[in-house]
């Protein structure tokens, strides 16, 4: 939701840049008012540009085809991140940069966009994110196999969080299972499967 877009994205000015970088030294309260003004700022801007999505066909659409821009590459990062421990820093960097560049190229660019878009004959916006996801994530193995870290990557328990797993969780996992399912089955409409046959 807008709301918790905003909220997060001031916390990540506060925390991330204002008290990172801008002023280590900073009380709470300082932090917490970058915050506030930051969050007044985007959503003033937000509101502002709004309109500018008056023309889209569909808003959702669009919102999911610009979070790909980020989502894509930062997604493929993680992955190759958590299941190659020998590709190293330097891959994600590529990743993040290939990734990046490689979405707004056929989102924006003349010549390009125009095979884009789900029309006919057109390669659809899912599919494209689908083949950039996969390009980055043999684009990062490639590097890993070419330059590979000299040890692998091993995650270190810090001690700082409690990671003792909850003893109920499995039953809570598979009781939220069954109501998402429960949910599912009342509100589909069944009746468009027999009408597509």
């Amino acid at each position: 939701s807008f709301n918790s877009a905003l909220n997060s994205t001031a916390t990540l000015f506060s925390l991330g840049v204002y008290q990172a970088m801008i002023h280590p030294e900073a009380s709470d309260l300082k932090v917490i008012n970058s915050g506030k003004w930051f969050g007044w700022i985007i959503a003033i801007t937000s509101m502002t540009v709004a309109r500018l999505l008056d023309g889209q066909d569909s808003i959702f659409n669009y919102l999911q085809k610009m979070n790909g821009l980020y989502f894509i590459p930062i997604f493929s990062v993680v992955l190759v991140g958590m299941l190659a421990p020998r590709v190293p820093a330097k891959a994600a960097s590529v990743g993040l940069l290939v990734g990046f560049f490689g979405i707004i190229t056929g989102y924006f660019c003349p010549g390009v966009k125009e095979l884009i878009g789900g029309g006919p004959g057109q390669l659809h916006t899912f599919h494209f994110l689908g083949l950039v996801f996969a390009s980055v994530v043999a684009l990062m193995l490639l590097i890993g196999k070419i330059s590979p870290r000299e040890t692998p990557w091993v995650h270190e328990d810090s001690g700082a969080v409690d990671l003792t797993p909850w003893k109920p969780a499995v039953p809570f996992g598979i009781v939220l299972v069954v109501i998402v399912l429960g949910l599912y089955l009342s509100f589909a409409d069944f009746s468009v499967i027999g009408a597509a046959r």
